[in-house]
């Protein structure tokens, strides 16, 4: 695949340290001084912040009912939807109390009471949409993944222009939400496990509900009601079926399957705790073994940083039995350990030098898509990066991408650092 060799526009090379001084860790209020984007545009602490929404389906219902609370603690409001599908359109408009109606994202960007747009549209669409919107001075809060799993070079250039244009991007990978990361990087840093080597981490599940969306009409067709090409996007160009439009999470086209679905909810918090950059190789793996669909419905990544650690990613939704997140060191391991007497409760960190102690975090929010959204309209305020930033989110997206393009081709997915290039 001769088109994975070119880099277009590629972003400045970044140091593992210097990205973090810039990403997570400055985010998360660790004792370095955060990175400010910029003070242009940002709001007052008392203005209500006006919120656009391109895409209204199923994940974007979440993300309307949280903005609607918001609105009545005067904090944001939303002021415009955008839908390609009327019936949905409407319907979202109502919910909002009539924000206002769009069937092109760029009128949507055009309308200057809209400060941030929510993006939650298919894969294919999110980082065309963000570009636009960050080219439209507005902030972002974009659904995971970042770009569909072919448009990796689409992902940096989305990088490209919110740092040209001074915009703040957050990715929705709700585990992201958690407070408790901080405290682990700077454990890790002081080498409370040693070394990490390795990670397990994973997401089960019975079913493939997910991707088998509901059909609201049968008998939808493309007109002005249904914007059929507007949907496609740069994909290739096919005929409409009703399951393309409201099932597009089965399909190669418009999604990529468990790794950019659910892998990247337990994968991204790893990479935020370890500071990890971008892999050296990537091996992708799994299949379509019990339901009738495109994408995998087994799927299983293994990611090589240099110098370490290797990340394990295991997927599987014909059985839900969970494995823990876990990260081994040479001196001791720290697990996400989910499940305690029935409950949720935190990280488990176990040191294996003599006389150290185990230490238990609880959780603090984290898979809270609220504490997504007031983490970024705190940004929007501050011009601080917020907690799923846009440099993270790129880097994250690149061993995902690789490991999907891995399965399909039969190969080895490569990292070109110096040209921030996948290569097969």
């Amino acid at each position: 695949m001769s088109d994975l060799r070119k880099t277009v526009n590629p972003s400045p090379g970044t140091s593992r340290r210097h990205f973090l001084g810039q990403g997570a860790a400055a985010t998360a209020s660790l004792a370095a001084a955060p990175w400010v984007v910029a003070s242009e545009g940002a709001k007052g602490a008392n203005e209500r912040i006006g919120v656009g929404f391109i895409g209204t389906g199923g994940r974007a219902q979440a993300h309307l009912k949280i903005i609607n609370g918001l609105k009545k603690q005067g904090l944001a409001e939303a002021v415009a939807v955008c839908d390609v599908y009327r019936p949905r359109l409407e319907a979202a408009s109502k919910f909002t109390g009539r924000a206002k109606m769009y069937m092109e994202h760029e009128a949507l960007l055009a309308d200057p009471k809209v400060d941030v747009v929510c993006i939650a549209t298919p894969d294919r669409l999110h980082a065309p949409q963000a570009i636009d919107a960050l080219k439209a001075g507005k902030d972002v809060y974009c659904e995971k993944p970042l770009t569909h799993w072919c448009q990796f070079e689409l992902a940096k250039k989305v990088q490209e222009t919110a740092d040209k244009h001074q915009r703040l991007v957050q990715v929705g990978t709700q585990h992201m939400a958690d407070d408790n990361y901080p405290e682990i990087i700077k454990l890790i840093r002081e080498g409370v496990i040693g070394k990490p080597v390795h990670v397990t981490c994973g997401y089960f599940r019975r079913g493939d509900w997910g991707e088998r969306m509901r059909i609201p009409d049968e008998d939808a067709r493309p007109g002005p009601d249904l914007l059929w090409e507007r949907f496609l996007g740069d994909a290739p160009k096919v005929d409409f079926t009703v399951s393309r439009f409201f099932q597009w999470r089965m399909y190669w086209d418009y999604a990529g399957g468990p790794a950019t679905d659910l892998l990247v909810h337990t994968f991204t918090p790893i990479f935020c705790v370890l500071e990890l950059d971008y892999p050296e190789r990537v091996f992708g793996g799994g299949g379509t073994f019990q339901y009738s669909r495109e994408v995998p419905d087994q799927c299983n990544i293994i990611a090589d940083y240099p110098g370490g650690p290797s990340v394990v990613m295991i997927n599987s939704l014909s059985n839900h039995v969970p494995v823990e997140t876990t990260i081994r060191g040479t001196d001791g391991i720290i697990t996400w350990a989910m499940l305690q007497g029935g409950k949720e409760y935190g990280v488990r960190i176990v040191p294996f030098a003599k006389g150290q102690k185990e230490i238990t975090l609880p959780w603090k929010g984290q898979g809270d898509t609220s504490k997504l959204w007031q983490d970024l309209l705190d940004c929007v305020r501050t011009r601080r990066q917020p907690k799923c930033n846009i440099r993270m989110a790129v880097r994250v997206q690149a061993p995902l991408s690789m490991g999907i393009l891995s399965h399909r081709e039969h190969k080895v997915a490569r990292f070109d650092k110096e040209r921030e290039a996948i290569v097969l």
